[in-house]
């Protein structure tokens, strides 16, 4: 069994779905951030956040990427403590929520096809 079979098998359903969810809330939040911060704002700084939260959350979905995962819940706990510092409040925590259910949940698919190749059931 490939990875990409044992992620898609019925025992998987629950994690794969979780994974799916966080990468498609990643996808929304790009592309709100490109259309309320870019392109009606115009704070051009802007199109760096998109473009991680794009390619974090492509990896989260394509790859079941562990990596991606934590690095879209740094970024993005940077960037509330830097807002926090700048405006007084906080703002964009809801990212770091989603991408700490990004780790826990590519952290079990990647345990679980570990198992999967030692002992294959």
């Amino acid at each position: 069994m490939t990875r990409q079979e044992f992620f898609k098998s019925p025992k998987m359903k629950a994690i794969s779905s979780n994974i799916f969810s966080c990468a498609v809330l990643g996808y929304v939040i790009a592309g709100l951030t490109l259309y309320l911060d870019v392109i009606r704002s115009g704070r051009y700084f802007s199109i760096a956040t998109v473009v991680v939260l794009l390619a974090c959350s492509l990896l989260i979905h394509l790859l079941q990427s562990r990596v991606a995962a934590i690095v879209l819940t740094a970024y993005s706990g940077l960037v509330v403590l830097i807002t926090h510092t700048i405006n007084g409040q906080y703002s964009g925590w809801w990212v770091v929520l989603i991408g700490v259910y990004a780790i826990i949940f590519t952290f079990k698919f990647q345990n679980a096809w570990q198992q999967e190749k030692e002992f294959g059931e």
